[in-house]
């Protein structure tokens, strides 16, 4: 049975008939977008790729058809597993197709393993059944997609500061044409000012970032339908017919999926996809550029929308006025930092909070790790005080953690520095931090019964994807080495054992 269409052409037509298929099927689906019919077959889906010629693709020929589906199973295989199965030729003749089989191919299609709807992050967002953790392991994966993809040559070219001017004078022009009704003529004004400054004004910020590597061959196209949260993961439906689409900054692309989780109504599971990230990339370079970024995402999907006819014109209005709260957001700008013991809850602490108030978290396990040159999920057994934990790299750790605060909140971002801050000296230097930038600090002191520590730390040892090297048995020299925030004004004292939340 098919879903409703315009008119498929012959063989697409036949390919709704369950007996052209060599395995068992009961019904067929038939998904058509702009650029491909999509045959859901048992099983089993089968993408054939439209004829058309759109300026940013040309799959006009059979042998264009063949390169492509080809990129799609090699391009797409990097971030799924067992999905991309194979390349199959159609042969025989349109009115009576084979899949496979002697002969010379009429068409090709894309073949892959059919994934559970019910388990895509958009469908799991609008029923609200995705959790936070689930967000956390999305940017984990990202993270280390990106770090292992490819850079240099085409890719640094293209993600340079001129390829991002055209795309957006691109997007601009497109757009002209369209009424208030779908573009108000406010948000066409606020974004075009705000896209100008920005491009004058971190000039040197776009360039650092290609020359850091920060430009790779990414996903492309990483929206919340484009994620299936079953184990393992499985991120699907790259872009493989346009390098300039691809090839890019990896800020657009995880503001790609913020900006998609936002339009769902659900900051805060953005917020926690964000910050996994940047807590496994280290990339905190990348934030003060995830407003222009998500303005851009957002820009292009409403510009899609409203090529696709009027019925789609409140959806592309909604996509342009998201674009315009992105270039003028409204954040309270402030700095906190988590105090405690080891086991105290200091990181699920901030992670909530952060998602809470849109902050980004600064870990000092992490910072620690990266400076030390050691694997972040490597286990350290250092005692108490010593190799990496020496007090000379504490203080280099909570340095570079601070260093990076400043410049967050310099760029309008509320920061949680999540650590120990042990000793008043470091609770101190922090506020330092936020009196420099002109910011409000407060401290979440967070605590907890030594026993409830204790089996913390007993679990925390036996998980192998953990970032802190805090154990049982330097639990009671950290008691005793720590300093206090009792007394000092700006604390917010919580009982993890409780499950308190800061309000904020």
């Amino acid at each position: 049975m098919a879903a409703r269409v315009k008119s498929p052409p012959r063989l697409v037509s036949r390919l709704l008939d369950p007996a052209v298929y060599p395995h068992p099927v009961d019904r067929i689906e038939l998904i058509e977008t702009h650029i491909s019919w999509v045959l859901l077959a048992g099983e089993r889906v089968y993408k054939i790729k439209k004829p058309v010629n759109l300026g940013f693709l040309d799959f006009t020929t059979l042998a264009r058809r063949r390169r492509f589906c080809h990129e799609e199973v090699r391009l797409n295989r990097r971030l799924t597993t067992d999905v991309y199965l194979d390349v199959i030729a159609i042969t025989g003749r349109p009115s009576a197709p084979r899949l496979g089989g002697a002969g010379r191919a009429i068409e090709v299609a894309v073949m892959m393993r059919r994934l559970p709807a019910e388990r895509m992050l958009e469908r799991l967002v609008d029923e609200d059944v995705a959790p936070p953790e689930l967000l956390d392991d999305i940017g984990r994966t990202v993270a280390r997609f990106h770090a292992a993809a490819e850079t240099g040559g085409e890719i640094d070219e293209l993600g340079g500061i001129e390829t991002i001017r055209r795309n957006w004078d691109e997007n601009f022009t497109q757009t002209d044409a369209l009424g208030p009704d779908v573009l108000p003529e406010s948000t066409r004004r606020v974004v075009r000012e705000y896209v100008t400054a920005t491009l004058e004004r971190e000039a040197d910020r776009f360039a650092a970032r290609v020359a850091a590597g920060r430009s790779r061959d990414c996903h492309g196209d990483l929206q919340a339908q484009h994620v299936c949260c079953v184990e393992p993961l499985q991120v699907f439906d790259c872009i493989e017919f346009n390098h300039r689409f691809r090839f890019g900054d990896v800020a657009g692309e995880i503001a790609f999926l913020a900006m998609d989780l936002e339009r769902l109504g659900r900051p805060d599971l953005a917020q926690h996809f964000l910050n996994a990230y940047l807590d496994e990339s280290g990339d905190y370079e990348a934030v003060p550029l995830l407003d222009f970024y998500r303005a851009y995402r957002a820009w292009v999907r409403a510009k899609v929308l409203s090529f696709q006819g009027p019925e789609q014109g409140a959806e592309a209005r909604a996509r342009f006025e998201l674009a315009g709260r992105f270039v003028q957001p409204h954040r309270r700008v402030r700095l906190l930092m988590t105090s405690g013991v080891m086991g105290s809850g200091k990181s699920t602490v901030a992670r909530r909070a952060a998602a809470r108030i849109g902050a980004i978290v600064i870990r000092t396990d992490a910072v620690r790790k990266r400076l030390s040159g050691v694997p972040l999920r490597e286990r350290v057994g250092a005692a108490f005080g010593e190799g990496v934990y020496s007090a000379e790299m504490s203080r280099r750790t909570y340095r570079e953690a601070e260093r990076l605060a400043e410049e967050l909140l310099r760029a309008g971002w509320p920061v949680i520095l999540d650590g120990s801050f042990s000793h008043a000296k470091e609770r101190d230097e922090a506020r330092a931090v936020a009196a420099r930038v002109g910011v409000p600090c407060g401290v979440l002191w967070c605590d907890a019964p030594d026993a409830v520590l204790a089996e913390r730390l007993r679990h925390r040892a036996r998980s192998g994807d953990e970032v802190s090297d805090g154990r049982e048995e330097l639990l009671a020299e950290h008691r005793a080495r720590y300093e206090s925030p009792e007394g000092e004004t700006d604390v917010i004292r919580l009982d993890t054992s409780r499950g308190d939340d800061p309000r904020l």
